[in-house]
């Protein structure tokens, strides 16, 4: 970023700004406190840290009188404590002076060495305990992010890219914890530590110490003109890596499309078109954040430069200040720059952790729409009837219904399907009925009940789902036939194999049902995933069967097996089918027909054939094909 354009895009946070940095801060504590006494140790380590620390600086200052001079001249008897320079003195020469002058210089020399050993020993310590504490924390907030997203609606994923939330989960809680940890070991560690330094200047020389207050305005002034950039910066970083993890995300994804259409160098180039703009944003942050410390030295330094000058003068030429105590204040003075320094990388650290701590906490306070009473009910089987009840539906208020005013009854042992063109809402409607979305009017009752009263996991357990697409994890065949039910024997996963012919082809693997199936089950047919699935739903034993375009992505010889599965899998139970097949539902008692969104017919495959007309139509054109 040009220094010229600097002064155009800086500017100083109002205290709405302030008011989000500390609402991280207190998010992010919710966190912190279970460790609490972690926390506690290192704040313990950090207050030796800074004794021994400021100590070492002290003996400093002792130990170059002693070589300089060739020895510590200490008071007959202890001075007044009211004279802490003159006390300190004493006892620090008391300690230090020995019978001759090597003994001396190796008691200073000691002290000093005992006194760096104890603060690095000590600031160890601390970096070990909050280690302990920010790793928890990471895996705190990535568990509980992770929690969040899978109790979300699948409207929720709809509207946000798989890239960002995965940015979110990785990058953002990193970053987040990152930025506050070193802000909190530094919002404690350097201001204790600057303080007590301080204080010890003060003790030394207050006129030269009240003259180097010039420092602090200085370096505050450069550090809050940069805060704001540094947000700024921090935001735009974290978007263009979401978008990075996005695109990677689907082009590997979608390798076979890519490699299908030639699409290598057309990825490649958008690949490095986002990669670029993370560059740009990344190195202008970074751009930021290293001038604090160089603006902050500079403008210190320039200070320093002249208090040596005046401190000079006293020591030369007024004779007001002795040769020991300018030396422990040059010392002291020099030693504090450390600990400013650092807090002007403290404020970068806030703003890079405001900029995080937004993202984290938005998916967090995302609200959780599948909302249930905390006395629900948990339905043990469907025992009568599942009733529609003038339901519509849309994905957005700002957004029109995708389900208009739809009505029906399905009752115990019935098989009902839902078709329609594409587009008619078949899809949306079956994916009520589970809960996968809560209705926007209207209502559906199981047995009498409003599902939104009843447990959710418990009525989804009544279900038994088979997709045209799909969904198997990348672990053994086992695992995803077993999936929702973990505790399931080996047996009973076989048998449930075996009941959708999926056994035969299993047992044939190398690694039988112990073998690794490739992510979404890639390393398997399009047949043979299928008949996984309706495994899965065999085990599962359930009340109700909704089927989504179960075969019709399959060849017809793939498509005959699965439909022979599905036969046996829906013997004796409830089924809901959705299909544009209608072939496949003919003898169904009852097929209910959409278009655009509302139900236009409600009846037998004959019946329908001849009062409705787009039913009609849609079975002369797929016969006619």
């Amino acid at each position: 970023m040009p220094v010229a354009s600097l002064h155009e895009k800086l500017y100083f946070p109002g205290n709405k700004e302030s008011q989000h940095v500390m609402d991280v801060f207190r998010r992010f504590a919710h966190y912190v406190k279970p460790y609490w006494m972690h926390i506690a140790l290192v704040l313990l380590c950090t207050a030796l840290f800074v004794v021994f620390s400021a100590s070492a600086y002290w003996l400093g200052a002792s130990f170059l009188q002693a070589l300089f001079s060739g020895e510590l001249v200490a008071a007959a008897s202890p001075p007044s404590i009211t004279d802490p320079n003159a006390w300190l003195k004493f006892q620090t020469h008391h300690l230090l002076t020995g019978t001759s002058q090597q003994e001396t210089l190796f008691r200073a020399a000691l002290a000093i060495v005992i006194a760096f050993v104890l603060k690095n020993l000590f600031s160890y310590l601390q970096l070990y305990f909050f280690s302990f504490v920010e790793q928890k924390v990471i895996k705190d907030l990535r568990d509980d992010l992770f929690d969040k997203l899978l109790h979300l609606d699948l409207a929720f994923f709809q509207r946000k890219r798989r890239g960002d939330l995965i940015s979110n989960v990785l990058n953002d809680v990193e970053d987040l914890n990152q930025a506050l940890n070193k802000s909190f070991t530094k919002s404690i560690r350097d201001p204790f530590n600057a303080l007590l330094l301080f204080i010890l200047l003060l003790v030394v020389s207050p006129k030269l110490t009240l003259a180097a207050l010039l420092v602090v305005p200085a370096v505050g002034w450069t550090v809050l003109m940069l805060g704001r950039s540094i947000k700024r910066y921090a935001v735009h970083v974290q978007e263009a890596i979401s978008s990075v993890t996005t695109h990677l995300q689907e082009s590997l994804g979608g390798i076979r499309v890519v490699k299908a259409f030639a699409g290598e160098t057309f990825e490649n180039r958008r690949f490095q078109k986002l990669t670029q703009s993370h560059y740009q944003y990344a190195f202008g942050r970074e751009q930021l954040k290293r001038l604090v410390i160089p603006l902050n030295e500079i403008v210190g330094v320039l200070i320093i430069s002249g208090l040596l000058f005046v401190g000079g003068d006293m020591v030369l030429v007024q004779r007001s200040m002795n040769s020991e105590d300018f030396i422990r204040f040059l010392v002291l003075l020099f030693a504090l720059l450390n600990p400013i320094m650092s807090l002007g990388n403290l404020f970068a650290n806030i703003r890079h952790a405001e900029a995080s701590g937004g993202r984290v906490f938005r998916v967090l306070d995302e609200p959780v729409r599948l909302s249930q009473p905390d006395n629900a009910a948990i339905p043990k089987q469907f025992q009568e009837r599942f009733e529609v009840r003038n339901v519509s539906f849309r994905y957005q208020e700002d957004l029109p219904s995708v389900i208009e005013s739809v009505a029906f009854t399905i009752h115990l042992g019935e098989r009902l399907a839902i078709v329609g063109s594409s587009g008619s809402g078949k899809s949306t409607l079956l994916n009520l009925l589970p809960r996968f979305y809560d209705v926007t009017d209207g209502e559906i009752l199981l047995d009498g009940t409003d599902i939104r009263e009843l447990d959710l996991a418990g009525y989804r357990n009544l279900f038994g789902i088979v997709t045209q697409q799909v969904i198997l994890f990348h672990d053994t065949i086992f695992a995803n036939i077993a999936y929702g039910n973990p505790s399931a024997s080996r047996e009973a996963v076989i048998e449930a194999a075996k009941a959708a012919f999926a056994d035969e082809f299993i047992s044939k693997l190398p690694e039988g049902y112990d073998t690794i199936v490739g992510e979404q089950g890639s390393l398997l047919s399009g047949g043979q995933r299928q008949r996984i699935s309706i495994a899965r739903a065999f085990l599962r034993k359930p009340d109700i069967i909704l089927l989504d375009e179960a075969s019709s992505a399959l060849d017809p010889e793939a498509a005959a097996q699965v439909e022979a599965a599905l036969e046996r899998l829906t013997a004796g139970r409830t089924v809901i089918s959705v299909t544009h097949r209608i072939n496949t539902v003919e003898h169904f008692e009852r097929i209910l027909v959409l278009k655009d969104g509302r139900l236009i017919g409600d009846g037998p495959h004959r019946e329908l054939i001849q009062t409705c007309e787009p039913y009609r139509n849609l079975a002369m054109t797929q016969s006619v094909a």
